[in-house]
């Protein structure tokens, strides 16, 4: 009886605890776990395949190669290299990106038909990659940081139980107004709807094929985009992933661009 009563006690106080965290606060949380369950990679290189897909089901498939460096700095962001292989009209384009956490991110690119690397606006992140329904400012997408959080509550799914979070992009030329995402009780994305700076649905990125990597960290293999507004489709696979294989900040600077494409 006593344990009863004091558990009907006690009860008054876990509720305060848990009420006292607002939206923000909550939101916050789930979306920092989310990304810290994808730290200590180190480095990784991965064989990657984008499939365009129009809506009368037509397919381009485009083979490429990636490699990515983990910043540490807790005030800047991660580097990558995207190179395209096939087919033959985009092979040779080669991407870089430095992501930051305030500033604006850092993005080049070398086109083969130019000759030369060439940056890529602040002002136009917003734009289609390589005529995907990928952005350029999706590349950093994954940092909490770069956003402002609320939750809005828990919603079901393929008969599971998904947190659902709300996020405000900081990056004043942002083509988003929001996204709206739902996260598993592993802190795994599984999906994100987002919305045009007009607040209507523009896409949703379903993020499957999770396998655990390191024994430690949880990659989706399988990234599946879903423009709603054009009706277009992009998937997107990473094959062959490798980690901590020794990569530098020297492996990521822009004179590398030319080297690669030589």
């Amino acid at each position: 009886m006593k344990k009863i009563i004091y558990a009907i006690l006690a009860l008054p106080l876990l509720i305060n605890i848990s009420f006292a965290e607002t939206d923000e606060e909550k939101g916050l949380k789930i979306a920092k776990q989310t990304y810290e369950n994808s730290r200590g990679f180190v480095d990784s290189q991965s064989d990657q395949v984008m499939i365009l897909i129009d809506p009368n089901g037509n397919e381009v498939v485009r083979e490429i190669a990636g490699k990515t460096l983990e910043n540490n700095d807790p005030n800047d962001g991660d580097k990558s290299i995207t190179f395209f292989k096939k087919p033959k009209d985009v092979e040779g384009t080669i991407m870089l990106s430095h992501t930051h956490i305030i500033e604006n991110d850092d993005q080049w690119i070398y086109l083969p038909a130019l000759g030369r690397v060439k940056r890529i606006s602040s002002s136009n992140k917003s734009g289609s990659f390589m005529g995907s329904e990928i952005a350029f400012e999706d590349f950093s997408g994954s940092d909490y940081r770069k956003y402002d959080w609320k939750y809005l509550g828990e919603e079901e799914n393929d008969g599971e139980v998904l947190f659902k979070i709300e996020s405000f992009p900081k990056y004043e030329n942002s083509g988003y107004s929001k996204r709206i995402g739902l996260t598993d009780d592993q802190f795994r994305t599984r999906k994100i709807d987002f919305y045009d700076r007009k607040s209507e649905l523009l896409k949703t990125i379903f993020f499957e094929d999770y396998n655990l990597y390191l024994d430690k960290i949880w990659f989706a293999d399988t990234f599946r985009v879903v423009n709603h507004q054009n009706k277009n489709s992009t998937i997107f696979k990473w094959l062959n992933r490798e980690f901590n294989i020794g990569l530098d900040k020297r492996d990521f600077e822009k004179s590398s661009l030319l080297k690669l494409a030589d």
